[in-house]
């Protein structure tokens, strides 16, 4: 079985506000040689949330780190390079939540250590 982290923000509440304004919920965790195939809790996202795209900031996990990042069981990016210091706006196809849903990161190619943020962009729809 997979080691599971939960990020600090796991305990964050979306803001679920006036629909149909763009928000954006910030996300961290740091990571200490976490190993591959660890997944990363990083928020969870409530029912009736259209997620439209991912804000994905780090300081460098290491040489040949990526990350899939999934809502649930719904992928939403593979192999996301997060072995040097970058950030990158990745958008996607709108998934809608039907019931609560957690945004995880799976590592993969080597250890991580350093600040990882996943930040999804997201327009409340409501249900």
């Amino acid at each position: 079985m997979a080691n599971v982290i939960k990020a600090p923000s796991m305990h964050d509440r979306m803001y679920v506000g006036a629909h149909g304004n763009v928000s954006l919920a910030f996300t961290g965790v740091e990571l200490n040689a976490a190993a591959v195939d660890t997944l990363v809790e990083m928020i969870q996202v409530e029912i009736g949330i259209n997620v439209i795209g991912l804000r994905v900031n780090t300081d460098g996990l290491g040489a040949g780190v990526k990350a899939d990042i999934t809502l649930g069981d719904e992928v939403l990016a593979m192999d996301v390079d997060v072995s040097q210091a970058r950030t990158v706006a990745l958008p996607i196809d709108t998934v809608y939540t039907m019931s609560k849903q957690v945004l995880m990161a799976t590592l993969k190619g080597a250890p991580a250590t350093g600040k990882l943020e996943i930040n999804p962009e997201y327009v409340v729809k409501g249900y």
